[in-house]
C-alpha cells in the first residue's frame, strides 16, 4: 500500500537479488516492504542497468521509497540518482561497501590483464570515480573493517579495508554521515548490526554512534 514506506534493495559484484532477501525480511519485520532489485553486473552497460532500475522504481506503489545498496549497487543507485532529474522518487540513499572513490582491487586486476573477470562493472566506477554527492538526498555510507578477503594479498593491507573495499574508499564528498563496522565485506550484508544502522539512517537522517 503506498502509505507503507518501501526499501528497494540492490546487490553488488556478481550476486542476485537473493543475497538480499536476509536484510529484505529483516526490515519487513520493522514494518517496512521490501523490493530487491536485479541486474547483470558485468555483462550489462550501466546505461541499460540504470533503465532497469528506474522502471522497477516506477513500479514501486508507495510514498515514501529508500535505497539500501551493497558495494557496486552503491554506484548504480548514485548513477540513477544522478541522471533522474529534480525530482527522484527516492527519500535516503544507504551505501553498504561502496567504493564511492572507486577500488584499488579493481584497478590492481586491470592492470594485470585480469579486466575481462570484470566486464561492464569497469564502467560503472570501480576504476575513477567522481567521489562528489550534491544531490539534495542525504547518503549514508557503512563501511567494513573486517580485512578478510584479497585486498589484503595484493598490498592492500596497509589500511583499514573489508578485505575488498578499503575504508578511505567508501567516502564521499557531501556525505550526510558515514560509520565503520568490524565486518568483512560479504558479512555486511549478512548481520543485524548492518541492517540495524541502515534503518537508524533511514529514519533520522544518522548512523547511531558505538
Amino acid at each position: 500500500m503506498a502509505n507503507q514506506p518501501h526499501i528497494v534493495l540492490i546487490h553488488g559484484l556478481y550476486m542476485s537479488p537473493l543475497v538480499m532477501r536476509p536484510m529484505g525480511r529483516w526490515f519487513e519485520d520493522k514494518g517496512y516492504s521490501t523490493s530487491a532489485f536485479g541486474y547483470r553486473t558485468t555483462s550489462d552497460p550501466l546505461e541499460l542497468n540504470v533503465e532497469q532500475l528506474t522502471e522497477h522504481l516506477n513500479g514501486v506503489d508507495a510514498d515514501d521509497i529508500y535505497l539500501v545498496c551493497h558495494s557496486l549497487g552503491g554506484l548504480l543507485a548514485r548513477a540513477y540518482l544522478e541522471s533522474a532529474g529534480e525530482k527522484p522518487p527516492v527519500r535516503k540513499l544507504v551505501t553498504i561497501g561502496t567504493p564511492h572513490q572507486g577500488a584499488a582491487i579493481a584497478r590492481w586486476l586491470k592492470a594485470n590483464r585480469l579486466g575481462a573477470l570484470l566486464g561492464q562493472s569497469l564502467e560503472k566506477g570501480l576504476i575513477e570515480n567522481g567521489a562528489h554527492w550534491a544531490l539534495d538526498i542525504p547518503l549514508g555510507s557503512i563501511a567494513g573493517d573486517g580485512g578478510i578477503g584479497l585486498l589484503p594479498l595484493i598490498g592492500g593491507g596497509g589500511e583499514p579495508s573489508d578485505g575488498t573495499v578499503a575504508v578511505s574508499e567508501t567516502h564521499i564528498e557531501g556525505e550526510s554521515d558515514h560509520i565503520v563496522l568490524p565486518y568483512s565485506h560479504t558479512q555486511l550484508i549478512l548481520v543485524s548490526e548492518v541492517y540495524e544502522q541502515a534503518l537508524r539512517f533511514i529514519q533520522t537522517g544518522r548512523f547511531e554512534d558505538r
